[in-house]
């Protein structure tokens, strides 16, 4: 029997371009080990207003499973007792989608984003409804029938899908890429036999996965484009909000000396470390802490200070929370890179970090996101 690891993680939606995108960096990971083969239903999918499959990793076998997928229409009020009964007749997992939870999502999380990408309107209308997947196989066509009479007076849309479309198609649309005039950006399946063909010398290896980062969207080419323009052999560099960790890996690429990673998960802080191994440095090249140092005095006491660079790619209100921090951290004239920043609110954070005691040197924008780059 094979085993699969199944690793689902939530709106990773900053891979793209265009200011519509939404900034949107709640972070969620449910990792299991389960027997996965045709005699065994598919793990859990734990999905939730957007939820996806990031990654399926199978060992043992290579062939592609297909599964029935359910589409179930119903009222919000009946959506837990509806998952009760399925849940009893053997059905694992679902999908939940819910105009009203979305809506609940947004307002609990108005500290993470600035605004939500016209792209995400249709979440706050969807029709209530569960998505649930059945293997092919007898069993499976045996709980088919179940569900059906069960939801027998509900509307119900029936399709087909391979495990192929989750665990490979998605990679197709991650290729190398270049970023300012240094950096080419490959996920780890590719191989370039010739950087120059890129006009580049420094590779950069990064895989999507459930923390921030890939150098696609405006906010992280600003973040290494500006780091070309600073980093000096020997520095040592501060990324505060981390998340994949490829302004780290990037600043480490350049000559830094020593990198610090900080973020308020522990899974980004996890991914980081993962990703900086992968782009072939050791423990003694970085540290990475999880917290909060708006918050956490010990933490805040625990990164030292006087360091050369310092990049903060979060959003405006979280930068201009740190703005009293940033100096305590800065080597004198030492430098900060901010970005994550809307053109809508560039004025409050430049304001911010002028009353802050910081010099603004540099501001650019690309495609509605700002980078403002200051010194103490």
């Amino acid at each position: 029997m094979a085993n699969c690891r199944a690793v689902y993680t939530d709106l990773k939606l900053m891979f793209g371009s265009g200011a519509a995108y939404p900034v949107i960096m709640k972070k969620f990971r449910s990792v299991m080990n389960s027997p996965f083969d045709k005699r065994r239903k598919i793990p859990p999918i734990l999905k939730a207003g957007g939820i996806f499959i990031d990654k399926i990793y199978k060992i043992g076998h290579n062939e592609y499973m297909e599964f029935i997928k359910l589409n179930i229409f119903t009222v919000r009020e009946d959506l837990e007792p509806l998952m009760s009964r399925l849940e009893d007749m053997g059905v694992s997992g679902f999908e939940i989608h819910d105009a009203a939870d979305f809506a609940d999502f947004l307002e609990d999380g108005v500290r993470d984003w600035d605004y939500v990408g016209e792209e995400l309107e249709p979440l706050k209308t969807q029709e209530t409804h569960l998505t649930l997947y059945l293997t092919t196989d007898k069993q499976g066509g045996r709980l088919l029938g179940k569900v059906r009479r069960l939801c027998a007076g509900l509307r119900i849309e029936q399709s087909t899908v391979r495990e192929e479309d989750w665990a490979d198609c998605w990679k197709e649309y991650f290729k190398p890429f270049k970023v300012g005039e240094r950096f080419i950006i490959k996920p780890s399946w590719e191989n370039i036999a010739d950087i120059k063909e890129y006009d580049a010398d420094l590779i950069l290896e990064i895989d999507p996965a459930t923390a921030f980062g890939t150098g696609q969207h405006e906010s992280t080419r600003l973040c290494l484009e500006a780091l070309e323009r600073v980093i000096a052999p020997g520095c040592m560099f501060l990324d505060l909000g981390c998340g994949s960790g490829i302004l780290s890996i990037g600043a480490l690429l350049l000559g830094a000396d020593r990198a610090v990673m900080v973020d308020i998960s522990e899974n980004a802080v996890k991914v980081a470390c993962e990703n900086m191994e992968q782009n072939g440095f050791s423990a003694d090249k970085f540290t990475a802490f999880c917290g909060d140092i708006t918050k956490d005095t010990g933490l805040l006491e625990k990164l030292g200070e006087n360091f050369c660079v310092i990049t903060a790619n979060i959003v405006a209100d979280i930068i201009i929370k740190m703005c009293g921090i940033f100096p305590r951290l800065l080597k004198k004239d030492g430098i900060l890179v901010t970005s994550g920043i809307i053109e809508a609110r560039f004025d409050e954070v430049a304001d911010a970090l002028s009353g802050a005691g910081l010099k603004i040197l540099e501001t650019v924008t690309d495609n509605g996101w700002c980078m403002i780059k200051s010194s103490y």
